[in-house]
């Protein structure tokens, strides 16, 4: 079984813990969004991070989890007729295509709350003020600072909009979940953002998240154009292409330097961004 796997099996034998005498309904459109095939990024770059800091495992789990779960929440809310409008994710009917869009939405808000509570799970593993410092970064990304008030920044864009308004809103769209998923870690071995170890941890989470963004943009090329929600609309491909690979490899080079062998799960995951933003 591959870390991939036992991923997701963990993730399906957590689930099932929060959905006992939840209406069927509800339980089926959770599961179907959940649990369908992903990427799991985000959860591999908790479980990196984490085993790079020495992290417990338990607690490395919970937020893998835990940001899983919010990143799920997003989509189905991100896919409703009232944002994107997307009839299909991941290759399936979206969520509100396949259970109705006010089943839909209780799914997304359900999977939040959820989340939390796998997220507090950590609380017996760690120092207090340890995992206090994660929760509010948890609350951070999550919340309207984060990925929920990236959203709405995306809904403000205009033709008039400027690079650095997209920039903004793609730090809370995307680069909040990339954020958390390494930084969280940090906050739970209890690293001081003043630490040089921190910050090059730091400027590596915010950098991937910029290029993932970016390469994501490039595949999009086509429906997007003309749009001020893309960096193509600022930029040509192959600017953007090279500008922001080389701010990555910036930045991974400062996290190797700083960590060594033991990032090598983070690079290895930064490499395969860098792979995407040259297809």
């Amino acid at each position: 079984m591959t870390p991939l796997d036992e991923f997701e099996a963990l993730l399906a034998s957590t689930l099932e813990r929060f959905l006992a005498d939840v209406p069927a309904n509800l339980v089926e459109a959770i599961r179907y969004s959940l649990l369908a095939p992903g990427k799991r990024i985000r959860p591999r770059l908790a479980l990196a991070c984490s085993s790079m800091l020495g992290l417990d495992p338990r607690a490395a789990r919970t937020i893998a989890i835990a940001l899983e779960m919010v990143h799920c929440f997003t989509l189905i809310h991100d896919d409703l007729p009232s944002m994107d409008n997307d009839d299909f994710r991941r290759g399936l009917p979206s969520n509100h295509k396949k259970f109705g869009e006010a089943v839909a939405l209780l799914a997304g808000d359900a999977l939040l709350v959820v989340a939390f509570e796998v997220f507090s799970e950590a609380l017996s593993l760690l120092q207090p003020e340890f995992f206090s410092a994660g929760l509010k970064r948890f609350c951070w990304a999550a919340g309207p600072r984060g990925v929920i008030g990236g959203q709405a920044a995306e809904l403000l864009l205009h033709s008039s909009s400027t690079l650095n308004d997209l920039r903004k809103m793609h730090a809370g769209k995307t680069g909040a979940l990339f954020m958390a998923p390494i930084l969280i870690p940090a906050d739970f071995a209890g690293l001081l953002r003043t630490d040089e170890r921190f910050v090059s941890i730091e400027n590596f989470a915010a950098e991937l998240g910029q290029a993932f963004q970016i390469a994501d943009d490039l595949v999009d090329a086509v429906q997007d154009a003309g749009k001020p929600l893309s960096i193509l609309y600022f930029m040509p491909p192959e600017q953007a292409r090279e500008k922001t690979a080389t701010r990555l490899q910036r930045a991974a080079s400062g996290l190797q330097a700083t960590w060594g062998k033991q990032a090598s799960g983070l690079l290895e995951i930064s490499d395969q961004v860098l792979a995407s933003l040259k297809l």
